[in-house]
C-alpha cells in the first residue's frame, strides 16, 4: 500500500520476516531502515513521557485520597494498573529499536565490507 505511513512496527516486520527468510539485504536497505526508526523514535518517547506522567499523577491521587498510605503501597498500587503495563511495553519496545538501530548500522558496515571483498 503506497498511502500506507511508515511506522516502526512495518519497518521491523520487513526486517523480520527478510531475516527469517535468509534474504540478503543491502547495506542501503539496513542504513534506510536504521534512519527511519531512528526518525519515528521521537513520537515513541513522546508516548512514554505521557504515558509516564499519567502514572506518577495516578501514585500522587492514590497516596493524597488516604494520608496514611505510603511511597510504598502507591507504588505496588500504580504498578497494578493498566498505564504502568504500557509504560513498561514501550520501554521495552523503546529498547529493541534503539537495539536493532545499532545492529542495523553494524550489519550495513560488515555487508559492505563483504561487497568489497574485505
Amino acid at each position: 500500500m503506497p498511502n500506507e505511513p511508515v511506522t516502526i512496527e512495518i519497518i521491523t516486520e520487513y526486517l523480520e520476516n527478510a531475516v527469517k527468510q535468509k534474504l540478503p539485504l543491502s547495506p542501503s536497505i539496513w542504513l534506510d531502515a536504521a534512519q527511519k526508526m531512528n526518525v519515528l523514535l521521537g513520537d515513541e518517547a513522546d508516548r512514554l513521557y505521557g504515558l509516564q506522567q499519567k502514572v506518577a499523577q495516578a501514585k500522587l491521587k492514590y497516596l493524597l485520597d488516604d494520608p496514611k498510605r505510603n511511597v510504598s503501597a502507591a507504588k505496588l498500587w500504580v504498578e497494578t494498573t493498566d498505564e504502568y503495563r504500557e509504560v513498561k511495553k514501550l520501554e521495552a519496545k523503546i529498547h529493541r529499536v534503539e537495539e536493532a538501530i545499532r545492529i542495523a548500522k553494524v550489519q550495513a558496515k560488515l555487508k559492505d565490507a563483504e561487497m568489497r571483498g574485505y
